[in-house]
């Protein structure tokens, strides 16, 4: 029996599974954090009954959170159980695009026309 070579293991059924899960929790998390932070900043543009929309804010943050877990891990694993390096680079330009201020959820000036 012959040693396999890398290209050969990456064939073989299930044996880059640890490489999509890995995949899949880094989506997830980016996902859930940009779903996060739109909800978060969308959420209370409506105000509310009295104004205060702290709890639309609260609702968007929870809502858009879980619904970019769920679609981030789903994409994740599809995408980096063949490509992983694809997630990694996406998830740190997201990233980067937080911490630098870069990251924009408003409307931009065309949209307001």
């Amino acid at each position: 029996m012959r040693e396999l070579t890398c290209i050969e293991m990456n064939s073989v059924a299930g044996a880059d599974l640890l490489s999509g899960l890995q995949s899949m929790v880094l989506g997830a998390t980016a996902a859930g954090t940009a779903g996060a932070i739109i909800g978060g900043v969308n959420g209370g543009n409506g105000g509310g009954i009295l104004g205060i929309g702290s709890i639309g804010q609260l609702v968007g943050m929870i809502g858009g959170g879980l619904i970019g877990l769920v679609s981030g891990g789903i994409s994740g694993l599809i995408v980096g159980w063949d490509d992983p390096d694809t997630i990694t680079s996406m998830c740190l330009s997201f990233y980067n695009s937080v911490i630098d201020g870069t990251f924009y959820v408003g409307q931009t000036s065309s949209s307001l026309l």
